[in-house]
């Protein structure tokens, strides 16, 4: 029901920008597509029961949020001051005031810079100072913040469903640690929806190179696998000056991305995580003894050795913006987020958009990677009254997000140079609903992300089991550190 109502949205949106804003010269443009106009069309009998609609008599929800300038390869944006034409700008808008005329409130933001949320968090706390009801933390820091005995479980957030889908599932379960709900994500919030892994391809590429597979269909066939992405990109990989040697400011190549982006998208693309959590929710190394993620990173290997020139992570070591050698027409492929998509959609070719693929034709799901992102935490000088405020009024603010300004989100990712909109709407929608996430390439990236793409990874090399034997020991104590510090809070 979920997606056919974005897509449902989507379309009706596309539809009015072609009717509504053409230009004399014929072309179209939806820069200016007002949000009344779309979502007058949407029938609420899709959406889910609304939250109930309370009176909070004038309280005030603050969100102490990071600068965009501080998190600039995010989306930071919760809230706007007021419509401008925009779409998104105007959902967001919408939203706002729609929660605070149906519920007698009013919704506020502080700024701060990412890199003092470590201390700003903990000092408040220390001097009991209330100015923020809720913080906005980048996920790799949340831990480090928890130990400080400074946050609040979302569990004594009474009555409040983080199992209804304008939550993030994943986040809930992920940062949930030793019994504490230390935070959440939701719709609310742009941060994980801009972060989501997935690749861009360039349709107009595919087509002179008369590649004859759909991915759009692919995907949707469950075919989308590693293999099939390296043989298509493959085809790509080309000498174009004819000198003898590929070079990334003239040559074509089948991948690009920096080599964390690409090997995190497909390690996790293939269901694999470097940090899990046992049935106990204690949480271990994952790659030790896993025959599947050993086989997983020896295909990296292979498919890496068997043509260098496919996903050449040299590239992220010479003086040349990797992304342009995909924005100039040179890849057909690009490891990106979903935020940085959307910096090329003015592009002088055709672009789609394909959630990260799966190993084989035998993995029943695929899993979009969220990393780098802010995750949303409560202060521990909160009393119940101000998680009962919190618990409400985020709540009714990701209910009307999620059917409002996602799908704007989406429209907006779509403008201009997208191929076939509504496919690529529904393969979004698709790197939205399975958003996965790995705390080894956040909280303990130093740990192992880095040291697999440095050693294995990025040098071809098939010394996975040595190497998973190598880092073992201190990857299980800092786990082992951070859980016997989180005992001591309790």
């Amino acid at each position: 029901m979920k997606r056919q109502f974005f897509l449902c949205f989507l379309l009706t949106a596309l539809l009015c920008a072609s009717c509504a804003d053409e230009t004399d010269s014929g072309a179209v443009t939806t820069d200016t597509v007002s949000t009344s106009t779309v979502t007058e069309t949407v029938v609420d009998d899709d959406r889910l029961p609304a939250p109930e609609i309370l009176d909070m008599n004038g309280a005030v929800l603050t969100i102490l949020n990071s600068t965009a300038e501080s998190f600039n390869w995010a989306t930071t944006t919760i809230l706007v001051d007021e419509p401008i034409g925009e779409i998104l700008n105007d959902a967001l808008f919408d939203r706002e005031q729609r929660v605070e005329e149906l519920y007698n409130c009013s919704i506020e933001e502080i700024p701060e810079e990412n890199a003092n949320m470590r201390t700003a968090i903990p000092n408040a706390v220390s001097a009991g100072d209330k100015y923020f009801d809720t913080a906005m933390v980048f996920d790799a820091s949340v831990a480090t913040i928890l130990l400080k005995d400074c946050l609040l479980s979302w569990d004594e957030v009474r009555g409040l469903d983080l199992s209804q889908p304008w939550w993030d599932n994943a986040a809930t379960e992920t940062y949930n640690f030793g019994g504490i709900q230390a935070a959440v994500s939701g719709a609310y919030s742009l941060y994980n929806y801009s972060t989501r892994h997935v690749y861009v391809f360039n349709n107009k590429m595919m087509a002179e190179l008369d590649v004859e597979d759909d991915l759009y269909t692919l995907v949707r066939d469950e075919k989308w696998t590693l293999e099939t992405m390296y043989a298509l990109a493959e085809l790509a990989v080309s000498d174009l000056n004819g000198d003898g040697k590929m070079e990334p400011e003239n040559d074509r190549y089948g991948i690009i991305g920096t080599p964390t982006r690409h090997y995190s998208a497909l390690l996790m693309g293939a269901g694999v995580k470097y940090v899990d959590k046992d049935s106990d929710g204690k949480l271990y190394f994952a790659v030790p003894g896993n025959e599947h993620a050993q086989t997983v990173m020896s295909k990296f290997v292979q498919l890496d050795s068997q043509n260098p020139d496919i996903f050449n992570d040299k590239l992220a070591d010479i003086n040349v913006d990797i992304d342009t050698v995909f924005t100039d027409g040179r890849a057909m492929f690009c490891a990106a987020y979903v935020g940085e998509a959307a910096k090329m959609r003015s592009l002088e070719f055709d672009i789609g958009f394909v959630p990260p693929p799966k190993f084989d034709e035998e993995q029943t799901e695929y899993y979009s990677l969220v990393e780098g992102g802010a995750q949303s935490v409560l202060p521990r000088t909160l009393d119940e009254a101000d998680l009962e405020k919190v618990g409400i009024l985020l709540n009714a603010l990701g209910y009307y997000s999620y059917y409002e300004s996602i799908p704007a989100y989406i429209n907006v990712l779509l403008k201009e140079k997208v191929a076939r909109d509504i496919d690529s709407a529904e393969m979004l929608e698709l790197v939205f609903d399975c958003s996965a996430y790995d705390l080894g390439t956040g909280v303990w990236s130093a740990e192992t992300k880095n040291k697999y793409v440095s050693s294995i990874f990025s040098k071809s090399s098939p010394e996975i089991v040595s190497q998973t034997e190598k880092i073992t020991a201190g990857v299980e104590a800092q786990l082992e550190k951070f859980e016997a510090a989180l005992a001591d809070l309790s």
